[in-house]
């Protein structure tokens, strides 16, 4: 509880002891009160957020927001509200709906739509798939953090609305406004320029290329790409100052911000963010107005109030943890550290490094991984955001009205353009600098209680300028212990990834002696035409393997073991080898024969991974990885499943075996050479093939435990009924990824005591 929750008894803690140390009867009473009306809106907020769909239901009418439509190659999918399902009526609930575009015209049709529209739809509901994987990203809790109960696989859209709209109001709609903007940006713009206007101005990031988004991410300025409160407060001081230089008195530009400022609110969709920036700017210049005046904390705390009733899952978000956290330190040091030096750039120095440390913490329990280039390259641009392209991005979007097909737009265009790509050339240069990230991993609660109130002793320090060598010190102590703390642990793990119908598992050492991976996994790819292909496709190498791998605090492989060939064995090496470091690539003798895995290995040895192509005979009295011993193949092979690398040793307490795709006569082989093989814990060759694990192979080796990898729901029909049977027959016990979803071991050589549970699985 303590560990999914953390930061909700993490703030209640601080809230009542600072509320305990004002002594003030006021304060503490209608803080309570407070707190009280809190609780009760969390408790509407928690009993509102149920489903009225039932999984039988096929035919629904929802409500489609263009702005939330994604497509990408032939798959197209969007958030729309169910307004009728079967004889229900009057319904508000959100749904996915994904959806596969049939013909090329289909798409170019969808790429069009550009109104809030209603749709009838047909098709089969599904509960969000639950997390399947250790530390993976859970999609089930995010769609219901989002009021999301269902996903909708459809099968027919009927485009055609039986409602007709009064077109009047649809205009006034700011959905559809909100659309009109956008597509008049894409046509009076370049796709670069037009791509940062819509990012900038109103939120929509899903022009910009990924890796480009990545190289932001990666330095620690991607919050530049987010309309945060500077680009708030610009926008403000700016607006008002126009407006006052053009005779406009000080009540009427409040009146006119005040009518404005949540309109483009609602044009951005309300980030977190922007309702911050906009609501404590709002708040702050109406007490103004009423003469009662509050402070700029006063005006943060309720912000966040407000923001929490109405929507309390907000808090679980990194958005809404970084926004408030980050304000909330500018606000409480302002005047005192972060104004200490008469030197401005100092000051922005100091600013940028406390920021950045402040942040440390949130981005590790997210992402597991933190960058500390964020400290020197916010100083290059956040001033070159802020100065300079976010005026010329204000100034081409008001004069695209006005000024379009002018020469001195063109001009500000190739202006502004050329910026952009010496920005970008800059941020994907300082992205390839090796050591600019810390890989945490998953760091226990209490070591990340202990950072958070290191971090606070650090900075009372700093702004008392007392003690100050000593918090620097136990700083530098608590953060080392942070970031090693996972990569260094004296627990070794075996984990058999879900990756679908595929193989790949994941060995690590105690003490980070060594990491090694059997397999990556992959998907078969399948012909397609040119405009079906997805250019975001979600991989099971950026989805499942690297979150997994770094959040073991892990940033490179000793060893990759691949097998075999087949795709579904290691079509994921050559994404996996881009963002974690492989040492060495370790491969049967003639698995290079098929050229999709040639191709592969070529690359990683570009980039000074080591090769080495193997066999059993020529490896006799070798050990690979954790102290295992390669059994098989004899001789140079195809590359096929019975050419497979097949591994055997010790690892904790038992003996395992790793067979690849091995087939039947290989078995009768493998069995034949190692007639007294002592067999613990055997990966099921071939996902529970018929074609593998034979009657005569399984008797002879008598595991304990069976693992078996398949896909959920596979074509294949794995695993196969025969083989199930002949495992129940030596009351072997079967773990599948399909049903249980990860298989993990944990041992220790030295503290095995501290093992609650050896054997584990994600789903059951």
């Amino acid at each position: 509880m303590l560990t999914t929750h953390w930061l909700r008894f993490l703030l209640l803690f601080f809230w009542l002891i600072r509320l305990v140390c004002t002594r003030k009867k006021n304060i503490i009473i209608y803080s309570c009160l407070l707190m009280i009306v809190t609780i009760f809106f969390v408790g509407l907020e928690k009993d509102n957020n149920q489903t009225n769909l039932l999984a039988e239901e096929q035919t629904f009418l929802i409500e489609l927001d263009p702005n939330k439509l994604k497509i990408d190659g032939d798959q197209l999918q969007f958030y729309g509200r169910v307004k009728e399902s079967g004889e229900k009526v009057n319904l508000s609930e959100k749904i996915v709906v994904f959806y596969r575009l049939s013909t090329e015209a289909e798409k170019n049709s969808w790429e069009k739509q550009r109104k809030v529209e209603d749709f009838i739809v047909t098709g089969s509901l599904s509960k969000p798939e639950k997390n399947r994987n250790l530390n993976q990203f859970d999609y089930q809790s995010y769609l219901y953090q989002n009021k999301i109960h269902w996903t909708l696989q459809a099968e027919t859209i009927d485009t055609r609305s039986e409602i007709q709209k009064n077109f009047f109001f649809d205009k006034l709609n700011l959905k559809n406004m909100r659309q009109t903007i956008l597509a008049h940006i894409e046509k009076e713009t370049t796709v670069m320029v037009s791509s940062y206007i819509k990012t900038l101005l109103f939120a929509d990031t899903s022009s910009i290329d990924d890796q480009v988004m990545n190289g932001y991410k990666q330095i620690g300025i991607i919050h530049l790409l987010s309309i945060s409160g500077l680009h708030i407060q610009f926008f403000i001081a700016g607006l008002t100052y126009i407006l006052w230089r053009i005779g406009v008195t000080r009540e009427k530009t409040y009146l006119f911000l005040l009518f404005f400022l949540p309109i483009y609110g609602s044009l951005t969709y309300w980030g977190t963010s922007i309702f911050r920036a906009i609501v404590m700017s709002l708040i702050s210049q109406t007490s103004s107005r009423l003469g009662k005046p509050i402070s700029g904390l006063d005006a943060w705390s309720w912000t966040l109030i407000i923001g929490l009733w109405i929507d309390p899952y907000q808090i679980f978000s990194i958005g809404f943890q970084l926004s408030y956290l980050l304000s909330l330190t500018l606000i409480l040091f302002s005047n005192s550290l972060f104004n200490q030096s008469k030197f401005n750039s100092v000051n922005s120095l100091r600013i940028s490094f406390i920021l950045t440390l402040i942040s440390i913490p949130i981005l590790s329990f997210h992402f597991f991984e933190f960058s500390w280039l964020g400290m020197l390259t916010n100083l290059i641009f956040v001033p070159l955001f802020t100065w300079i392209i976010m005026p010329l991005i204000i100034v081409l979007f008001i004069s695209s009205y006005p000024l379009s097909g002018t020469q001195c737009f063109y001009f500000l265009i190739s202006v502004t353009e050329g910026l952009l790509r010496i920005i970008e050339w800059l941020v994907l240069k300082i992205k390839l600098f090796p050591y600019g990230t810390f890989v945490t991993g998953k760091v226990p609660a209490g070591l990340f209680i202990l950072v958070i109130v290191v971090l606070i002793i650090f900075l009372i320090a700093l702004e008392e300028q007392k003690k100050i060598k000593r918090s620097i010190i136990l700083l530098t102590l608590v953060f080392t212990v942070f970031i090693y703390y996972q990569k260094y642990n004296p627990f070794g793990e075996v984990l058999l990834l879900d990756v679908g119908q595929g193989d790949a598992i994941l060995i690590k050492e105690p003490f980070g002696a060594g990491v090694y991976l059997i397999d990556t996994g992959g998907t078969i790819a399948f012909e397609k035409e040119e405009w079906q292909i997805r250019k975001n496709q979600s991989t099971v190498a950026s989805r499942v393997l690297i979150p997994v791998i770094k959040s073991l605090g892990l940033t490179q492989l000793d060893q990759v073991f691949i097998t075999h060939s087949d795709e579904d064995h290691m079509g994921e090496l050559k994404e996996l080898a881009q963002n974690i470091e492989v040492k060495e690539l370790i491969f049967p003798v003639g698995t290079t024969k098929k050229q999709l895995f040639h191709d592969v290995a070529q690359t990683l040895e570009r980039n000074e991974t080591q090769l080495r192509a193997i066999t059993a005979e020529n490896t006799k009295k070798q050990l690979f990885g954790p102290s295992l011993a390669v059994l098989w193949p004899v001789k140079a092979g195809e590359g096929g499943n019975n050419d497979s690398l097949v591994l055997y040793g010790e690892i904790g307490s038992y003996y395992w075996l790793f067979t690849g795709d091995i087939e039947e006569a290989g078995e009768a082989e493998l069995a034949a050479f190692y007639p007294n093989l002592r067999v613990d814990i055997l990966k099921v060759a071939h996902h529970g093939s018929q074609t593998s694990t034979s009657e005569q192979f399984i008797q002879q080796m008598k595991p304990k435990i069976a693992l078996i990898s398949c896909g959920l729901n596979n074509r294949y029909n794995h695993p196969n009924g025969e083989v199930l049977e002949r495992m129940a027959d030596l009351n072997t016990i079967v773990y599948r990824t399909d049903l249980q979803g990860s298989f993990r071991y944990t041992y220790s050589n030295r503290l095995s005591g501290m093992i609650e549970k050896d054997f584990q699985t994600i789903l059951k």
